[in-house]
């Protein structure tokens, strides 16, 4: 028996202009006489060129750690998605030693980190589980935006060793000691939801940050202990046009910066009552009553719906079409038969 996966026909149509489409499938049945079809990541990498796509189809069983070693584009299904029974595109820590990847849709269990002199990577609208890193030599030019990021984002302590890092539109949560380490003044922190829970009092937000500016974010905060952005060393980081709140009973220092809106309650759409943690159902953006509303450097929202990017609740990819409805009218057939199946899909963002 051959595991039909019924989602490979639109893949395949959707990059039929790429230099090469290669597809990842662990699960139990599956056919992998095609060329173009593999197992497991490590087999695919070896058979890509520089400039293929590598789709990883949703599995109940991870892929384990990755290592990107060419200049391709790697994408998942999402890591909430609407259907596959909720199986994702799950793997452990990824480590990306080529320049020019993007990384797109995967269910991170675990961190991702570019090697020493990895420039142009692109991480967006992934779940990361263990944290996010900038922080070999040479990093220059990686970009972190639509994801959920839990634990960390390190830099270099040398400006030049991580330049131009962009991290924005994300929702990061679940932040340990010193959670922000060594951003620069050419690292972009904006438009980001930060939930600061973190647990002991005497941990930082930041770390040594040189002439930071940061803009447009959200700063929620769960726990009465913290009740500050605060940092250890560094420069005085400059807040503006960014929002605050807490969801217990402390009152917020005040951001240092302009156009800022201090001990603001952002009024989200919905999210779970002193919830602001992230859950496929919530809807992070700003109800008719937030002084979030038009309150950002450009004249837009703060928070993760502006900067001109469209975050996605279940993370799929701006390349591909995205299945919303599967039926099958006739699933007994005998052997060399059609099997007929239903399929409705939608388009999924232009980002």
């Amino acid at each position: 028996m051959k595991k039909i996966t019924l989602l490979l026909a639109i893949l395949v149509i959707s990059f039929a202009n790429a230099q090469n489409t290669l597809i990842v499938d662990n699960n139990v049945f599956i056919d992998d006489s095609p060329s173009h079809v593999y197992t497991t990541f490590a087999a695919a990498i070896a058979g890509a060129s520089n400039g293929d796509t590598i789709l990883i189809q949703p599995s109940s069983v991870s892929y384990g750690n990755l290592t990107i070693n060419k200049s391709v584009t790697v994408l998942g299904m999402g890591y909430a998605p609407e259907l596959n029974n909720g199986e994702t595109s799950q793997t452990g820590n990824i480590s990306v030693t080529a320049s020019n990847v993007k990384v797109s849709g995967i269910n991170i269990n675990g961190y991702i980190s570019p090697a020493s002199n990895v420039t142009d990577l692109l991480v967006e609208d992934c779940w990361i589980n263990a944290g996010a890193y900038a922080s070999n030599p040479g990093n220059a030019n990686i970009t972190y935006r639509g994801n959920v990021i839990n634990s960390l984002i390190y830099l270099n302590s040398t400006p030049t060793n991580s330049l131009n890092i962009t991290i924005t539109n994300n929702i990061i949560q679940g932040l340990g000691n010193n959670a922000f380490q060594y951003f620069n003044s050419t690292t972009i922190f904006n438009n980001n939801i930060i939930v600061a829970n973190q647990g002991q009092y005497y941990f930082y937000i930041f770390y040594y940050p040189t002439d930071l500016v940061c803009q447009n974010n959200i700063w929620l905060f769960t726990a009465n202990n913290q009740a500050t952005v605060d940092q250890t060393g560094g420069n005085p980081i400059i807040h503006n046009n960014s929002l605050t709140y807490h969801y217990g009973t402390a009152t917020i220092t005040d951001l240092i910066g302009t156009g800022n809106l201090n001990n603001q309650n952002p009024f989200f759409v919905n999210i779970p009552a002193n919830n602001p943690y992230w859950a496929v159902d919530n809807n992070y953006n700003l109800g008719a009553s937030s002084a979030g509303n038009n309150a950002g450097t450009d004249g837009n929202d703060v928070g993760i719906y502006n900067g001109y990017y469209d975050f996605d609740m279940r993370g799929y990819p701006t390349e591909l079409p995205y299945l919303t409805e599967m039926s099958i009218s006739n699933n007994m057939v005998p052997a060399g038969s059609n099997l007929n199946v239903n399929l409705k899909a939608n388009a999924n963002k232009t980002n």
